[in-house]
């Protein structure tokens, strides 16, 4: 089963391999859509979907639990940006995006705002620039975590009308 198309070395390292076989695959995957102004959470256990969850006002902050006991098995904090390209060439802050975790927690934290939530975006200094096209973004998180279970995440936001 293939979860992620695109893996950096810098995501792999984000959970850290600590067995050699992963037990199950979970796939998390957030979609910002303009339907209602949400973000939806939808969680894939082996390809099979075990939980869905929508975010009001297009934003999240809060913690994702990790299953069956797992823990982190390191510390990590990724920042993203993610950009509309304009008719002109120029770019358009659309979403931020923060996935973090401390060495030992059995949950990461997810801090994630859209230009249509309550507050202003800002774009993070040192984030990872993504520019939106409409698919998948691949590259968010990747690793093993202590029971050998697998997580990837994935965000996906439709992309406005921009003139």
């Amino acid at each position: 089963m293939k979860i992620l198309a695109l893996l950096t070395a810098a995501s792999m390292a984000i959970l850290a391999a600590t067995s050699a076989q992963a037990a199950n695959n979970y796939l998390v995957q957030l979609e910002d859509t303009e339907v209602n102004g949400t973000v939806t959470g939808n969680t894939y256990q082996n390809g099979t979907l075990i939980q869905s969850v929508a975010f009001c006002c297009e934003t999240i902050n809060q913690d994702y639990g990790l299953w069956d006991g797992a823990k982190l098995t390191t510390t990590f904090s990724n920042q993203y940006n993610f950009w509309e390209q304009t008719k002109d060439g120029s770019l358009v802050l659309s979403d931020t995006s923060e996935l973090s975790g401390v060495a030992g927690n059995t949950f990461f934290h997810i801090n994630f705002r859209s230009d249509g939530g309550p507050v202003p975006l800002e774009a993070y200094a040192n984030g990872i620039n993504l520019v939106e096209d409409g698919n998948w973004q691949d590259i968010v998180l990747a690793g093993t975590v202590s029971n050998g279970d697998f997580y990837a995440a994935q965000m996906r936001s439709d992309i406005d009308p921009i003139p």
